[in-house]
């Protein structure tokens, strides 16, 4: 019996050991890419580099998708670093075209809705799905970056009242689809043509309460992108929206 136990405790002792040596091993990986991201943040951003938090690497990976039915779908994915920054948390990758990252969300996001609102002040906020940029963003050049970077071009319009936006189904449910809304949504996208060349194809939500929005992380290893808190399934659910 005692020798049973000793054999328990002895596997105890050298499975908690094995994950500490993990632990330690992918602590010291991690870390022996910091000096190159962090070299990559302060050119670009001037930043603190005692600041500039590491969080966590990975390596260039090799992925094999021919099970999902698609033959020879083979391909890698660049090395990224996922950081924390002035309560930021954000990714920076690298590729053969050099450093990119996804950092600067909540300025785009900002000056994109500034921007917008002086064109229609009902706009209270925007999708941005940029992926990751190489190019600093600035406030100055914020239409180029609407043109030239942000595909979604996802709009978040208030109303007072949604009703005239509602219709009937034909199983009798109040759905907020209606001839009202897609005239509306026309009329909206419209003024920003110069922005996109497929903009009819653009979504409006339309809203009639305060929507907060915030960074949120896709399912892929340290990739963002700036929407509404609030799932827009859940809008839908509550009545407050239209996608």
């Amino acid at each position: 019996m005692k020798k049973a136990k000793k054999i328990v405790k002895s596997l105890f002792i050298i499975i908690i050991s094995a994950l500490l040596l993990g632990f330690v091993i992918h602590t010291v990986y991690v870390q022996c890419h910091r000096a190159e991201v962090v070299e990559y943040l302060v050119d670009k951003y001037d930043f603190d580099k005692k600041e500039i938090v590491l969080l966590d690497y990975e390596g260039e990976k090799f992925h094999d998708d021919t099970d999902l039915g698609i033959p020879f779908d083979w391909y890698t994915t660049p090395p990224t670093w996922k950081l924390r920054y002035n309560k930021r948390t954000f990714g920076v990758t690298k590729t053969e075209y050099g450093f990119s990252d996804d950092y600067q969300l909540e300025d785009i996001f900002e000056w994109s809705v500034d921007y917008l609102k002086t064109v229609d002040p009902n706009v209270i906020g925007i999708e941005i799905d940029c992926g990751k940029l190489h190019n600093i963003v600035t406030i100055e050049n914020i239409k180029e970056f609407l043109i030239n970077d942000n595909d979604s071009f996802v709009i978040y319009y208030k109303v007072d009242d949604l009703s005239p936006y509602h219709r009937i189904s034909k199983n009798g449910e109040s759905v907020l689809s209606s001839e009202e809304y897609k005239i509306l949504r026309e009329k909206i996208l419209s003024k920003y043509s110069s922005i996109c060349e497929n903009i009819e194809n653009k979504h409006v939500i339309l809203v009639n309460t305060e929507v907060e929005f915030t960074r949120q992380k896709y399912d892929n290893f340290a990739s963002y992108y700036y929407d509404s808190k609030v799932d827009r399934a859940i809008l839908k659910e509550k009545g407050k929206a239209i996608g």
